[in-house]
């Protein structure tokens, strides 16, 4: 376990640079829900993380119904 230590360490210190927040771009604040909807920066990566959950609830789903029979 504390062979992992360094690495979260060096996570956690990174977390401010990647999490670079910006105020609003466009016609929306950053902090508005039509921010993330109307930016490609934002939409996109939204859409991805839906897509892969519904298509694992969907997995799992049909993977018990199989399991089932």
């Amino acid at each position: 376990m504390f062979r992992k230590a360094p690495l979260l360490l060096v996570a956690l210190m990174s977390l401010p640079l990647i999490s670079q927040a910006h105020d609003g771009h466009g016609f929306f604040h950053g902090s508005e829900l039509a921010h993330y909807l109307s930016s490609p920066g934002h939409a996109v990566p939204l859409v991805l993380v839906v897509a892969a959950s519904v298509a694992l609830i969907l997995y799992r789903k049909r993977s018990r119904e199989e399991r089932d029979v």
